[in-house]
């Protein structure tokens, strides 16, 4: 059965030799890999080229920096496997990475398959701690969603997953937007799937490095991820109204990481405080009712009080506190 390997490139040179590594090493052989190389300007494009030289299964496609959204709908449009699958340039596979996610979705006729996943910080490997009791199967668009919302099972990153190729039959990740894109489209992923399956087994590795997008310096494109939140919960409060306190109570979550991020910035003064303020007066209750754990509860708290003294209390703690 063939599978679609979907992967922007975007000046990962360094890093870009592991993952092809694991991926042209997959136990499961009946690849499609699609190489989107992003403008990059440096050497990316050319391990690319050398790479699909070397492997017929490794199709490249070379175009001007559009950002990583409209690289992935790129791939997502010259994928002819009946399930995609994707990863990010600087990551890496476990060896059977595809055959775990196929296994999952066929064994269980799933539209969307999800696996665990283990950070890499370089000198240190650190498994997500959210799976417990699984793997699940989760029919039906309202039971999946669920697991989506509630179960702390699932995250939002299109990576660590594998989707029938009908999924993305009327749906693309938004063009121009390079932060928090996955938020924007899993969701709806989810929407358009009829079945859900989650694996406890870790397959998929993140590697933590600087220089990614989601570890640059704050500015005020950092903020994106709320509107993105607020648009899940328009969405959620329509079509799934029993679980529009957890999406609200989301909202929230995602404020709070911003916050949290100008705090390990030390910005006790940035301008974005007082809009950021207007979220806790909202959401506060949502947020209380819902399942975030204690100290992220109690950080809302202080922060709904006031955010700078937040700020402060979270850098005297000296470590994250599971405030997600």
């Amino acid at each position: 059965m063939l599978v679609s390997l979907i992967i922007p490139v975007y000046n990962v040179s360094n890093y870009l030799p592991k993952l092809l590594l694991t991926v042209l090493s997959q136990t499961h052989t009946e690849l499609e890999v699609i190489l989107i190389n992003d403008g990059s300007t440096d050497s990316s494009g050319k391990i690319c080229d050398k790479y699909a030289e070397d492997d017929k299964r490794i199709k490249v496609i070379h175009q001007s920096n559009r950002g990583v959204s409209d690289a992935r709908n790129a791939g997502i449009d010259a994928a002819t496997g009946e399930y995609l699958v994707f990863a990010d340039g600087d990551d890496y596979l476990a060896y059977d990475y595809v055959q775990y996610l196929l296994d999952l979705c066929v064994n269980n006729s799933a539209d969307l398959a999800c696996c665990a996943w283990t950070y890499d910080y370089g000198q240190t490997l650190k498994k997500c701690s959210y799976r417990y009791n699984e793997p699940g199967l989760y029919l039906g668009k309202h039971e999946a969603m669920r697991a989506l919302l509630t179960t702390r099972l699932m995250s939002s990153s299109s990576c660590g997953k594998m989707f029938k190729r009908k999924l993305f039959d009327e749906i693309r990740f938004p063009s121009g937007i390079n932060l928090y894109e996955d938020d924007a489209t899993i969701y709806r992923l989810v929407n358009a799937s009829e079945s859900v399956v989650i694996g406890s087994e870790s397959k998929y590795f993140y590697r933590q490095r600087n220089g990614s997008a989601v570890h640059k310096p704050f500015n005020e494109n950092n903020l994106s991820i709320i509107k993105i939140y607020e648009d899940r919960c328009s969405f959620i409060e329509t079509n799934y109204p029993e679980l529009a306190l957890y999406a609200r109570s989301d909202i929230l979550m995602v404020v709070n990481h911003c916050v949290i991020r100008l705090a390990n910035e030390k910005f006790y003064h940035h301008p974005s405080i007082n809009r950021l303020k207007t979220f806790y007066k909202q959401y506060e209750k949502d947020f209380l009712k819902g399942i975030s754990y204690f100290p992220a509860k109690l950080f809302s708290l202080a922060a709904y009080i006031s955010i700078p003294m937040a700020m402060r209390l979270y850098k005297l703690s000296g470590k994250h506190l599971g405030l997600n």
